[in-house]
């Protein structure tokens, strides 16, 4: 693990996928890296396209957004449908 993401919310962006925002509690993200989270029981791993704000863990939590790469249009429906309860994201290089 190279960090530890609070997931908080997850948006949609037309024409860009899925935006998981949140904070780094932990550690460092660089675009390349893998998120690993679970959502409805089951366990999605996704690289991470984009960092939009700070990409080291703060005492502030600042809101830092994680654009994440989805298979289809059908996923990026499914992921969006999902409510975080400040969901851990596990940040790796693979």
């Amino acid at each position: 693990m190279t960090a530890k993401y609070i997931i908080k919310n997850i948006f949609r962006i037309t024409g860009r996928g899925l935006v998981l925002a949140g904070y780094i509690e932990e550690g460092e993200v660089f675009i390349g890296d893998y998120i690993e989270f679970s959502i409805f029981e089951k366990t999605i791993k996704r690289k991470i396209l984009g960092v939009e704000g700070i990409r080291k863990a703060n005492a502030d939590n600042t809101n830092t957004g994680l654009l994440i790469e989805c298979h289809s249009e059908k996923e990026i429906d499914e992921l969006g449908q999902w409510i975080p309860k400040d969901e851990i994201g596990l940040v790796t290089k693979d």
